[in-house]
């Protein structure tokens, strides 16, 4: 009775396998998906994405230490960081912001070489993201509703962004590399 049993068993789990639908995912390639850009709607601007970002009344400017070092996975794990409450450097970023943003699907393959944090009323409202790294990784961006807005990073905000970097000091309790 047992063997009966055991046979049953074995072609009912035989059946059954070759009724589920074997699903095959297609094999991971290296290559960055291409950008996809989304259709261009009524927000044109970062500051017009995110308006939060006009209350901003403190900022702190994060910079990698090794933004194109070999490990493309931890390399924001490492920073040095300045808190900015000059108020002529938070209206210059303003001023960054109201350029034309691009919306993108998928994020950029360039890496963010530093971010920045602003703070209205001691609250972060929003992270923005930045590059100067070469013509193609010259860009601002923010993430808001699951989408990428980018805009390129002016030569005079740069330049100004990248004179605090010998300012920034390493946070407190940071990670031995």
């Amino acid at each position: 009775m047992r063997k009966a049993f055991l046979i049953v068993n074995c072609i009912y789990l035989i059946i059954l396998s070759a009724c589920v639908e074997q699903r095959q995912e297609p094999v991971a390639s290296h290559e960055q998906p291409a950008e996809i850009i989304m259709p261009a709607d009524e927000k044109t601007s970062i500051l017009q994405v995110d308006e939060r970002l006009v209350k901003a009344d403190s900022l702190v400017i994060v910079f990698y230490k090794d933004p194109h070092g070999p490990d493309s996975l931890r390399y924001t794990r490492f920073y040095k960081q300045f808190s900015v409450t000059d108020t002529s450097f938070i209206r210059l970023l303003m001023s960054q912001l109201t350029g034309k943003a691009t919306k993108l699907e998928k994020m950029r393959s360039c890496r963010s070489e530093g971010k920045i944090w602003c703070f209205s009323g001691g609250d972060i409202i929003q992270t923005i993201y930045f590059s100067n790294f070469s013509q193609e990784c010259n860009f601002l961006y923010i993430i808001k509703h699951g989408f990428f807005y980018y805009s390129p990073l002016l030569p005079g905000f740069s330049k100004s962004l990248y004179a605090y970097k010998k300012y920034a000091k390493e946070p407190l309790n940071q990670p031995v590399e």
